[in-house]
């Protein structure tokens, strides 16, 4: 598990701080000063995060149990934006990786995932498919969710 000492996030409000940190990120790896400080690389916390904002255009094909399901929307749910993400967070070990990472995935295969993402919000499409935690969701409450999610994981990349 990634050690909180070596977390660094910045803020994200908009989808375009998402993009200049993707150039930032992409200028260091082509200088070869790119490193991450937590457990997956950093084209693993690129595809995991371009995961879950295709997931939610696109539909995200899993149940959890209803008893998270329950306690995701009454309690979860209405934080959205209040409360930052913290990492350290365990998975139960019954808890379903369909949106981890694959091994091996590669910095320009997450890079080139976030980036379509992007590019289709930006085109109009709208991040409005249920949430496997949360259940439906608006464009407005994906948008924060995924800021937030960006800047827990993107707190482990480190340009230096």
């Amino acid at each position: 598990m990634a050690e909180k000492n070596h977390w660094n996030p910045r803020q994200y409000l908009t989808l375009q701080d998402i993009r200049t940190e993707l150039d930032r990120f992409e200028a260091a790896y082509a200088d070869g000063t790119l490193r991450t400080t937590g457990d997956w690389s950093a084209g693993q916390i690129l595809d995991h995060c371009g995961r879950w904002i295709k997931g939610s255009i696109d539909g995200i094909d899993f149940r959890i149990p209803i008893v998270l399901r329950v306690l995701g929307r009454l309690i979860v749910k209405p934080l959205l934006g209040r409360v930052k993400m913290k990492p350290g967070v365990k998975q139960p070990p019954t808890a379903l990786t369909d949106m981890d990472p694959q091994p091996g995935v590669s910095f320009e295969e997450g890079l080139a995932l976030m980036r379509t993402q992007l590019d289709r919000i930006d085109a109009g499409e709208q991040m409005t498919s249920n949430s496997p935690l949360l259940g439906k969701m608006t464009h407005e409450k994906w948008m924060k969710l995924h800021l937030d999610h960006c800047r827990l994981h993107f707190g482990f990349i480190q340009c230096e």
